[in-house]
């Protein structure tokens, strides 16, 4: 009940209000030292950023993450995250729906990954969101019952249940767009690389565009200012039918969104715990060789 009138009174803060409070938070959890090892291992391993710099974009990291939580809530408000997004080419996008109304949206936790899902409401008929089942069933029902209220269906991942990929299929084969954020470790998966490591890596856009036969389409959405933020759309592009190869390019594309924008990326999840695969090295990483043009 308690939980419940908490996120209650947060539900009427004004966007930009939740996401700095919640970005107070995360200093204050950044300071107390959580995780603070493990992400600054990840980000030195990943991007090579070291000393001073790297303690800047872990702290800037932790007040995403703790805006992130916090301005959820605000969904549905009077003042909420969801009138505050906007596209960075609305054109391209209301193209992309036109020729390709249903399609894989691949992305990660970068940003203001919810109200990139949001944004999509206003051009695909329906949105679906396949996300991982959290540990609180009570705190996994009232977040997704926020996300609805943007707009956004959610499809939950259950270990060792195959629903949620049964659901998340028979909506893209009735047209609807079916948004992944691929960066999180899976239970098993496919070899690749992903930020420069070997790594066991989720199948799921490679699969479902192979299997329904649609594109896929990179993207993520960065807060611009407190309770404000932007998505930004990269060129569809289709499965080759080699899944490795299919994998290796989404993680690529995933890549070069995190190294664009590390500071908002959600350093703080063990992305790379056990034995990693054994790789052929690569000549080059596109990902660090083209940046974000790797998404045009």
């Amino acid at each position: 009940m308690l939980q419940r009138l908490v996120f209650a009174a947060l539900n009427r803060l004004a966007a930009d209000t939740a996401c700095r409070l919640g970005g107070s938070l995360g200093v204050l959890v950044w300071r107390l030292g959580v995780r603070r090892r493990l992400a600054a291992r990840q980000v030195s391993e990943c991007l090579g950023i070291r000393g001073p710099a790297r303690a800047r974009l872990l702290r800037r990291s932790y007040a995403s993450m703790g805006a992130q939580f916090l301005q959820v809530w605000a969904i549905g408000g009077p003042d909420g995250p969801e009138h505050r997004v906007r596209v960075a080419n609305p054109a391209w996008a209301a193209l992309l729906a036109r020729r390709h109304p249903s399609a894989v949206f691949l992305t990660c936790h970068l940003g203001d990954w919810d109200m990139a899902a949001h944004a999509m409401t206003r051009y695909a008929a329906e949105v679906q969101v396949y996300a991982k089942e959290q540990h609180n069933p009570d705190m996994d029902a009232l977040l997704n019952q926020r996300r609805a209220a943007a707009g956004m269906q959610v499809i939950l991942v259950r270990p060792s249940d195959r629903t949620g990929a049964v659901v998340a299929m028979k909506a893209l084969r009735r047209g609807a767009a079916l948004g992944i954020m691929a960066d999180q470790r899976p239970g098993d998966g496919t070899a690749a690389w992903f930020l420069g490591q070997p790594a066991w890596c989720f199948d799921g856009p490679a699969f479902f565009a192979r299997k329904a036969q649609v594109p896929i389409i990179p993207g993520f959405a960065v807060r611009s200012r407190a309770g404000e933020s932007v998505l930004f759309l990269g060129r569809p592009f289709t499965a080759s039918g080699d899944h490795a190869r299919d994998v290796q390019r989404c993680m690529d594309c995933i890549s070069a969104m995190v190294a664009a924008v590390p500071g908002q990326y959600f350093w703080q999840h063990r992305r790379f715990a056990g034995t990693p695969p054994v790789l052929e090295p690569r000549p080059a990483e596109p990902w660090r060789q083209r940046g974000l043009g790797i998404l045009r």
